[in-house]
């Protein structure tokens, strides 16, 4: 229960941060913080990563649901379990980014992406994320590890 209960507060936190942008950042806004390296921002993503399935947006919120179900089914089965704390913590910030980026695509015209890194190539410096990005890919690298690493004997 712990896993899921901090999952949620992990959507909580990005949404929080995602409503404040909405209120008080244009897309034309770009503030400077970390002596240049992050710039705060607001982009309204209406696809996937990189804008991907941005024409065909009920489609991806099909997928992003079922997924989100198959992440959240995932974590109760593992949670009961003793061990396996890389899959957990790798399937609670997979939950928690993914949650907060599915409840927008589900309430609203997209997702509110609100900060890019300024540092890289130029072609990475325009991808704007938001903190429940770094969770889905912080998550998917702890879960694949996890579930590679993962004893056969262990349940």
């Amino acid at each position: 229960m712990i896993w899921l209960l901090f999952a949620g507060a992990l959507a909580g936190i990005d949404l929080g941060i995602k409503y404040y942008i909405r209120k008080n950042k244009t897309e034309s806004d770009h503030t400077p913080i970390l002596k240049n390296k992050v710039i705060i921002t607001r982009f309204c993503n209406k696809g996937a990563m990189l804008g991907f399935m941005k024409n065909n947006v009920k489609m991806l919120t099909g997928i992003s649901l079922i997924c989100f179900g198959a992440i959240f089914g995932m974590l109760l089965a593992f949670s009961g379990q003793k061990g396996n704390i890389l899959i957990k913590t790798g399937l609670t910030l997979l939950l928690g980014g993914s949650g907060s980026n599915v409840y927008e695509r589900v309430t609203g015209d997209g997702v509110t992406d609100y900060f890019k890194l300024n540092i890289g190539c130029e072609k990475f410096r325009k991808i704007v994320f938001n903190i429940g990005d770094f969770f889905i890919f912080i998550g998917t690298l702890l879960t694949a590890i996890g579930l590679m690493t993962r004893h056969p004997d262990v349940h």
